[in-house]
């Protein structure tokens, strides 16, 4: 990539995810997480490798490049947005792509369930329309349907994430709030951001009936990032040149 475009300033990673939700990341479907660097992580973590050390406890090792200081700086920026007014803008955003293509449309309210980790989904069905409704878990209504957007540890590893007990031990552990696949096999090469809309939560109860919306909701807040991020002097001359801005 470098070679055939030598330019690029930086590297933006943007898909979906399973969220991990807990009583400090009020995390629903179609909201959306961002990797942020903490002391000990740049953001993304391998979360399968590492090593055992004494008393059998299992650590990790597995942490992977920071994104650069151009998208930090500008996260910062996206940060101190409201985070109704920041839901706002990434709304407006997704209603255009809604508009040509009602593909990416919002699942209804009532189709985002949270069940209890101890509930495993029943094997033998292929949806949640006969799972048991008393082990769903009980979350205020937020007033709106804006996505909200949650900034810290994502995890990535080879193998979905399908296990709620598990997803809330390695949460719990590295603090991580997102689970996917992808991260790991670029971060290593390139330092980049990760973005992540929410599609599931990373349980045996996961389904594809968000994944589209998730997806417009990454892309939504990439681009209102993009919006933060400095144009170079020799771009900018060039776009004012030919009336692009």
């Amino acid at each position: 990539m470098r070679w055939h475009f030598p330019d690029l300033r930086f590297y933006l990673m943007v898909g979906i995810g399973g969220g991990v939700p807990s009583d400090a990341n009020d995390i629903r479907l179609g909201d959306v997480v961002v990797s942020l660097p903490t002391g000990t992580s740049g953001g993304v973590i391998q979360y399968e490798f590492g090593k055992t050390v004494s008393e059998g406890k299992f650590q990790h090792t597995g942490n992977l490049n920071a994104p650069p200081t151009l998208l930090l700086n500008s996260l910062t920026h996206v940060r101190a947005i409201n985070t109704k007014n920041l839901g706002a803008a990434l709304e407006e955003k997704i209603s255009r792509v809604c508009e040509m293509d009602d593909r990416f449309n919002r699942p209804r309210q009532d189709e985002d369930r949270l069940f209890s980790a101890s509930y495993e989904h029943p094997s033998h069905e292929k949806s949640c329309e006969r799972c048991d409704t008393s082990k769903l878990v009980d979350r205020k209504p937020r007033g709106n349907e804006y996505p909200y957007v949650h900034y810290g540890i994502i995890a990535s590893g080879d193998k979905v994430m399908k296990h709620a007990a598990t997803r809330d031990k390695i949460g719990k552990e590295m603090g991580a709030i997102c689970f996917e696949m992808e991260a790991a096999g670029l971060i290593h090469i390139l330092q980049c951001l990760v973005v992540r809309g929410i599609c599931d939560y990373s349980d045996s109860h996961k389904s594809k009936e968000w994944q589209p919306y998730a997806t417009v909701t990454a892309a939504a807040f990439a681009k209102k990032l993009l919006e933060y991020v400095p144009r170079l002097d020799g771009l900018h001359r060039h776009q004012h040149a030919h009336g692009y801005g």
